[in-house]
């Protein structure tokens, strides 16, 4: 099974996209920056947050409709930070899928205890907006130096290399968009960055997972 994940910068002007590779190819969609609100495509069966009051924001998980899944944690009006958590359940295996969307920098603590409790497997995807030598970045900063301290004492690992995955209208490019998985599913899942943005500012990851869930 393969899960993307996207910052794609409001999805209502790139619908046209999820009609095409990579997005036809992943059964899981985790998308950040949604910009919708409640009414928003009222009928379809995603897990999302909505940003009522406030600008921009909006996180967005996507199931097959042949598997269930519930909300165990979500944080949507606090601007500093948006978490999605959904439990996913199939006929053979439980995981759990965690989006994110940090505007200002992802800080761990308000979210440690909760982060450190999820239990394998589970992939943590978000917009971290978290520079560091570690994945590929340039510079650092303290919130990035506390989630190292945290990601290298936790049961998690981290799939970035050094490929970018946010493109700055003037060509700069930073790895700010981050995934993570339970430790013990390292030598299972492979990820890539796509090549196009889609008309975002962000690059499409894929992550494949060698699980397999019957889809109908």
């Amino acid at each position: 099974m393969s899960f993307l994940q996207w910052n794609c910068r409001s999805l209502k002007n790139k619908k046209i996209w999820l009609h095409q590779p990579p997005f036809t190819m992943s059964e899981f969609w985790v998308f950040q920056e949604t910009f919708l609100k409640a009414d928003s495509f009222p009928n379809k069966i995603f897990f999302r947050t909505h940003r009522n009051n406030i600008t921009g924001g909006g996180l967005l998980i996507d199931i097959p409709t042949n598997i269930s899944g519930r909300v165990i944690f979500e944080n949507s009006q606090d601007p500093n930070l948006e978490i999605l958590a959904i439990e996913i359940r199939s006929h053979t295996f439980t995981f759990t899928i965690v989006n994110l969307y940090a505007p200002h920098g992802f800080d761990i603590n308000p979210v440690h205890h909760f982060f450190s409790n999820l239990k394998t497997p589970t992939f943590i995807f978000g917009d971290f907006n978290l520079h560091h030598p570690f994945w590929g970045g340039k510079t650092s900063t303290p919130k990035s130096e506390e989630f190292l301290d945290w990601l290298n004492q936790s049961h998690f690992s981290i799939l970035n290399t050094s490929t970018p995955t946010h493109i700055t209208h003037n060509f700069s490019s930073s790895v700010i968009d981050l995934t993570l998985c339970s430790a013990a599913l390292l030598n299972e899942v492979y990820c890539y960055v796509s090549d196009c943005t889609f008309e975002s500012d962000h690059l499409p990851i894929v992550v494949s997972w060698c699980k397999c869930i019957k889809i109908s």
